[in-house]
């Protein structure tokens, strides 16, 4: 099933609430023993990784419900640990989070589109990510979008390692 949903541009008012729904929405991550950043982080920490990039929410009964962040450059850390995130004209997509209201309607999907839309336009020629190993869910999606699995990493202070995924935007 899919909802008509319109993402629209985050703003500085939202931090909270996209606080409050990274926290949320990566809880069941973070029960399952992926400490993921998003399942603890302070509104300052939404506010820094939203300033670094530019970020989609959707909102679902005046509430912040759904979001995406695309960091161009792909943030430091993964920088370090990846070439591929090196890569210039390389878009990294961050927190994508949907709260379980929404969930299974392909809102990740549509803000997906609005962010590869945005690369186009912007210059973006490729989009990575990267995502715990264990979240097959998660390595299952993203390769349904399209993704490849090109490396693996550890982030410090990560119980987990990562994948590292990208995809060409061109062709879409």
């Amino acid at each position: 099933m899919t909802t008509n949903v319109e993402p629209r541009p985050f703003r500085p008012e939202d931090a909270a609430e996209l606080t409050d729904l990274l926290n949320s929405a990566y809880r069941e991550l973070q029960d399952a023993g992926l400490n993921f950043t998003a399942a603890t982080q302070s509104v300052e920490t939404t506010r820094q990784r939203v300033a670094d990039g530019v970020c989609w929410v959707v909102e679902q009964d005046g509430r912040v419900a759904a979001s995406m962040t695309m960091s161009v450059p792909p943030p430091d850390d993964v920088r370090s640990l990846s070439e591929h995130a090196q890569e210039p004209g390389t878009g990294w997509l961050c927190q994508v989070a949907v709260g379980p209201q929404l969930r299974g309607r392909a809102v990740a999907r549509t803000l997906f589109d609005v962010a590869c839309a945005w690369a186009m336009r912007h210059g973006i020629t490729r989009i990575g990510l990267d995502t715990a190993a264990p979240a097959e869910h998660l390595v299952a999606m993203y390769a349904r979008w399209g993704f490849e699995h090109v490396d693996d990493v550890h982030f410090p202070g990560k119980r987990y390692d990562s994948i590292v995924m990208t995809r060409n935007v061109t062709g879409l």
